[in-house]
């Protein structure tokens, strides 16, 4: 296990805030709230897909017809790689 004294010093960056501030364009400061609304509902959106496609994985790869055209196993395999994605 490793100590403290492993570790490298800290050593703050050398630019100031204002420095970074002015190297953002000044139009990404303007705040939108029709803009953040479609963002937060994109966000949403993506997220009721991906929680609606995770829940039929299991019941997709454990269906007869998939076990007779990937066999147990190659459905189980199947099954494990589309929870890992």
């Amino acid at each position: 296990m490793q100590g403290d004294s492993d570790l490298p010093e800290f050593t703050p960056m050398p630019w100031s805030l204002k420095e970074i501030r002015e190297a953002i364009p000044p139009e990404l400061f303007i705040r939108d709230t029709r803009r953040a609304v479609m963002y937060l509902m994109r966000d949403l959106l993506m997220a009721a897909l991906a929680l609606s496609f995770a829940l039929r994985i299991d019941p997709f790869f454990s269906g007869a017809p998939t076990r007779a055209a990937l066999t147990d196993f190659g459905a189980d395999i199947f099954r494990y790689c589309a929870w890992a994605v």
